[in-house]
């Protein structure tokens, strides 16, 4: 029988340990990859996955959130806006008169443009026009008629006062009458319309003169 020309292995030959410790390393490098490396690159890549989504999660919760301030300055600038415009333009009573309101707020134009403010009379109301009437409307129509003396010229700088500061007031009516002790002034009746906020009465005719 012919024998083998492959060497028998043996370990106490030095290139037999070598070639062995090789093998063994290969095998346990080969372990060290497949139950340790790739895992770990497996939940490397998932982590990553999950850290961009949570990144765009942020990203798109911190756009609801700029959104979000972006309405309430937006919210509150119109809030200003209506406050202002309420407080500028809506008529409200004051000692449950309109009257003295009114009479309160035009006092200042008067004295800017030299007219002087005798009296303050309240009409009665108007409602608003709407295509559907409303049964219990909060507001409604509230002429304020003035008796004033004072000069053309006064009379022209007062109603351009009141245009500029009470923009949603209305000139209702006016009337001039000539003086013959006084011809440079004039007795004037005017009467202002500004829309006005309901409370109590508003039929009645109500007098501020002392």
């Amino acid at each position: 029988m012919k024998k083998s020309s492959i060497p028998r292995f043996n370990p106490q030959t030095p290139s037999h340990r070598t070639a062995l410790l090789v093998g063994v390393g290969l095998v346990l490098n080969a372990a060290l990859i497949g139950f340790m490396i790739l895992p770990l690159k497996k939940r490397m890549a998932e982590c990553l996955r999950e850290s961009n989504e949570s990144v765009s999660a942020n990203e798109r919760m911190s756009a609801v959130v700029r959104s979000t301030n972006e309405k309430r300055e937006s919210v509150a600038e119109l809030q200003a806006r209506y406050d202002t415009s309420r407080e500028r333009g809506v008529l409200t009573p004051l000692l449950n008169s309109y009257a003295m309101r009114a009479k309160r707020l035009v006092q200042p134009c008067a004295q800017q443009s030299g007219l002087e403010i005798e009296n303050a009379i309240e009409l009665a109301s108007i409602p608003l026009q709407q295509p559907q009437p409303l049964e219990n409307s909060a507001f409604c129509r509230q002429p304020i008629e003035f008796t004033a003396t004072g000069s053309y010229a006064q009379l022209t700088a007062f109603i351009a006062a009141m245009e500029a500061e009470h923009p949603m007031s209305i000139l209702y009516a006016l009337k001039i009458s000539a003086q013959q002790r006084t011809p440079e002034i004039h007795k004037i009746q005017i009467c202002y319309e500004w829309p006005a906020k309901i409370a109590g009465s508003s039929e009645q005719r109500t007098s501020t003169k002392p």
